[in-house]
């Protein structure tokens, strides 16, 4: 698998600029060293969750992207042939239904929440597990999913900061019993683990709309040495920077307003697709 300490480009849906004009201003600004290319004829902005996965320089997986909380709004689903891009020449087709945002990866192990299970009832759990372990050449580690949690990725619950190290959510105030169950779960699988903050807003969901994503810090941007912190307009942002300061000491961490990206259903990973290619072969337009 490729960590998001080893990627070197940032990929964005060509949406997100014309929704989120500040917020692409935002990223340029931060990221002055990093080239940010545009998938070109996308349906939605979440480009995360339909691009497909990286296993390794030059290979990639594309699985089915079919989430459950989008039936009824099947417009929203780039098609499969839009996400391939054409320096993708080695891109396998895999008949499992799994969002980009439910694999979180170091180079060894990849964390996923137990709502694959549910989008995959016809393949037994060991199974399935056995099988992404095959592709991803990695250890599959299936972690609960949140209640109330329709979305269930495990980039807004976990990150990895080294190969054998996370950041999780603090769940002590707002789900103690659910953020101890994540913790023994990958402690049991040899994964140290330390909390950066969060905090819920109490929000009437809209018919339609995904649950808000505000209080989300864990959901930042990585593109190698480099983060990029979701701020809310809280007192509290300044604290979710410093703790990942403290937790990637070699990292340069900005912080950018996310606010009302956030109250749409997800933050900055979400609207990210990071890669590593060979230096030399990046360039700045990829349709």
């Amino acid at each position: 698998m490729i960590p998001d300490w080893e990627t070197n480009q940032l990929f964005i849906s060509d949406r997100l600029e014309v929704k989120f004009p500040d917020l692409v201003f935002s990223l340029r600004s931060a990221l002055t060293g990093t080239t940010i290319c545009t998938i070109p004829d996308t349906s939605d902005i979440w480009c995360r969750d339909y691009m497909p996965i990286q296993l390794d320089e030059n290979r990639f997986s594309q699985f089915v992207y079919a989430p459950d909380y989008l039936r009824g709004y099947e417009k929203l689903v780039t098609p499969p042939e839009k996400c391939r891009l054409n320096f993708m020449t080695d891109c396998h087709q895999e008949p499992i239904v799994l969002d980009g945002g439910n694999v979180v990866a170091s180079r060894t192990k990849a964390i996923l929440s137990e709502k694959v299970y549910k989008e995959n009832p016809t393949i037994e759990r060991p199974q399935l597990r056995e099988r992404l372990a095959q592709i991803f050449q990695a250890k599959c580690i299936v972690i609960p999913k949140q209640a109330g949690d329709e979305i269930g990725h495990s980039d807004g619950v976990a990150r990895f900061v080294s190969e054998d190290r996370v950041l999780i959510n603090d769940y002590s105030i707002i789900d103690p019993a659910y953020g101890s169950k994540v913790r023994r779960v990958l402690e049991r699988n040899g994964i140290e683990v330390e909390t950066i903050p969060m905090f819920e807003e109490p929000v009437k969901q809209k018919r339609g709309e995904l649950p808000s994503a505000v209080g989300i810090y864990i959901n930042y941007l990585r593109v190698g040495d480099v983060v990029v912190v979701p701020g809310f307009g809280r007192d509290g942002d300044q604290d979710a920077v410093e703790k990942i300061r403290q937790a990637i000491p070699g990292a340069t961490v900005f912080q950018v307003p996310c606010r009302t990206l956030a109250e749409k259903g997800g933050v900055l990973n979400c609207v990210s697709w990071t890669i590593k290619r060979k230096m030399g072969t990046i360039g700045k337009s990829e349709a």
